[in-house]
């Protein structure tokens, strides 16, 4: 979970937020994201969950880096440990698209068509000039670095608890379609055509077989690089999964298509089994993202 949150952290985080403190109707606006966040079955309702993490993201690093500043540090000082919090230092090439599950059907046909990229092409980012901080300093600042981390994730941690909660309930109700007969029909025709098409038969049971398998190989050795080392170029890469896109697009569209259209009616069942649990999750966000705006307000006055 603090991985996921890390990386949800670093990558939202380098953009300014998304309105100033009290500028949001919380409930209004966060129902959507909880939707989108915890039970998607739309690929609109990915993308209103990640606008959703990215406000609470962007308040958490601000949180974060107030905290570092408490200590007496400058800018530099703070983006640097802000740097050090990211597990994961690589990033997506342009072009991918984020707001989406493939594994479930939820992307966009159209937008792989035009990208290519039905799997995102990592790069290693290149790390900041942090050669003005003195050795002495970023020792300090690594000292001190997981404590305001600690603080800025301290407020959000019953929405996690409860968000993560609802959304195994969700996960185990999106198996129970994957495992249904039409469904399972369909994977296996979209198997069969996959694998005339040269994918190996462990990518061939399901879309988010396939979509790991073609994530794998397209990043292997960006996956097994050391920081500093020699990249392997991007262009071959996003040639293989150029065609191995295409190849989705051929071989998915029937199954992608037939989840498409059954993900919100079995949404609409799951909300009305669990009313009172995803109201009480809505209330609970309301109040994180202005808990969340009060002590960010607070710290910059």
């Amino acid at each position: 979970m603090l991985a996921i949150a890390l990386a949800c952290l670093v990558l939202a985080g380098c953009g300014p937020a998304a309105a100033g403190p009290g500028s949001r109707s919380a409930l209004g606006q966060t129902a959507a994201g909880v939707t989108g966040e915890y039970i998607p079955a739309t690929i609109a309702q990915i993308a209103d969950g990640t606008d959703f993490q990215q406000t609470i993201s962007t308040l958490q690093r601000e949180l974060f880096e107030a905290c570092i500043k408490g200590y007496g540090f400058g800018p530099q000082a703070q983006a640097f440990a802000f740097g050090n919090l990211n597990l994961m230092p690589l990033q997506a090439i342009n072009g991918y698209t984020l707001n989406q599950d493939a594994s479930v059907g939820l992307v966009d046909l159209r937008s792989v068509a035009r990208s290519g990229m039905l799997a995102p092409v990592y790069i290693r980012a290149i790390p900041p000039d942090y050669s003005a901080i003195s050795s002495a300093e970023r020792r300090a600042v690594q000292a001190d670095q997981w404590h305001c981390w600690s603080a800025s994730l301290r407020p959000v941690r019953t929405l996690d608890r409860r968000g993560f909660a609802l959304q195994r309930q969700w996960h185990a109700q999106e198996v129970r379609l994957l495992n249904s007969r039409r469904v399972r029909a369909a994977t296996k025709t979209f198997g069969g055509c996959v694998t005339h098409a040269g994918a190996p038969r462990t990518a061939s049971e399901s879309l988010n077989q396939f979509i790991n398998w073609l994530q794998q190989k397209i990043n292997r050795f960006e996956f097994s690089s050391r920081p500093g080392g020699p990249q392997p170029a991007a262009q071959p890469r996003r040639e293989l999964d150029a065609h191995w896109s295409k190849v989705f697009i051929g071989c998915g569209t029937p199954l992608v298509s037939l989840l498409q259209r059954s993900l919100p009616g079995l949404q609409q069942t799951f909300v009305q089994q669990h009313f009172g649990q995803v109201v009480a999750l809505e209330k609970t966000a309301a109040q994180t993202v202005s808990t969340l705006e009060r002590m960010t307000e607070q710290e910059y006055r």
